[in-house]
């Protein structure tokens, strides 16, 4: 498991975070930018955003994830937060995104397949539904060669079946500044964070969305 530290920031501070990345020599590129597309899945009750909001240390969220516009390589990932500590199980698929509705069921025949069983045996209900898309670009750096930054603008949520109100689109203001690391780098994470004049901050994407649609209190 990794720490992974949440910093929100307005999105018309954007030239902050450039000047922290630019500001230290270790800290490069590390990737592309890309388009992240996920739809997250929850029971009728929202226990997943319930275990969330209470505060629930060990606690799971699921979802199927794409980037950019390549719909015929999705992944359904389940992430697990131990208090702030988290990994994500990872199943890859080329299954129809049309048919998302079912994909987290007991029913659904590609997780029953037997290499899958194991994918399986890790959600905790039995049958989750869509309840909002999120999607966001993303930057990636890395410091020092083991400390992951990425840093996410352009938050836009979607709701999904069931949940019909009078908005069902939400553009964010804010960006997300995300720093990961493995405990063992825990030092060297943790004098990242410092020396940035940043204020990590609990932020959750799908908690945000459905706050923003007025289906959780969150803040």
């Amino acid at each position: 498991m990794r720490y992974e530290i949440k910093i929100p920031i307005q999105n018309n501070f954007d030239s902050d975070f450039h000047d922290f990345i630019n500001f230290d020599k270790n800290i490069k590129r590390a990737f592309d930018d890309r388009v992240i597309n996920s739809i997250y899945f929850d029971t009728e009750q929202l226990s997943s955003a319930q275990n969330n909001l209470y505060g629930i240390s060990k606690r799971s969220k699921y979802r199927v994830r794409w980037y950019n516009d390549d719909f015929k390589n999705l992944s359904y990932e389940i992430k697990y937060k131990r208090n702030n500590l988290g990994k994500k199980i990872i199943l890859k698929t080329n299954q129809d995104l049309k048919n998302f509705d079912s994909f987290y069921s007991i029913k659904n025949k590609f997780l029953n397949q037997k290499e899958n069983l194991f994918f399986l045996s890790k959600i905790n209900y039995y049958d989750l539904k869509p309840v909002v898309k999120v999607s966001y670009l993303r930057s990636y750096y890395i410091y020092n060669h083991k400390v992951m930054i990425t840093y996410d603008k352009n938050l836009k949520y979607e709701l999904i079946n069931k949940f019909q109100f009078k908005k069902n689109f939400f553009k964010d203001r804010m960006n997300v500044i995300e720093i990961k690391f493995n405990k063992e780098d825990y030092y060297l994470g943790s004098n990242l964070i410092t020396s940035s004049n940043f204020y990590p901050k609990r932020f959750s994407k799908y908690l945000r969305s459905l706050y923003s649609f007025d289906i959780a209190n969150y803040l």
